[in-house]
């Protein structure tokens, strides 16, 4: 009776490895992914002045990268 119950056991624990650990496994890498591109942001060098600034805050002219409006003498 003891040997049945431990067989049991170890079936569904099978089950539940083969269900449901890859499920979790799939949503953690999915997970990773979306923090990546949270966290990767492209820097970017002002023309003028050398300091980064990111890619989304640079004000262009002319195809060059500016931190503000006063580096691209905009004002």
């Amino acid at each position: 009776m003891l040997f049945k119950l431990a067989i049991l056991i170890g079936i569904l624990f099978l089950i539940y490895l083969f269900f449901f650990k890859n499920k979790r496994q799939e949503e953690i890498k999915k997970s990773n992914e979306k923090t990546k591109t949270l966290e990767g942001e492209t820097m970017v060098e002002c023309q003028k002045c050398a300091t980064f600034v990111s890619h989304k805050e640079a004000i262009i002219k002319d195809g060059q990268f500016f931190c503000s409006k006063e580096c691209a003498r905009l004002t």
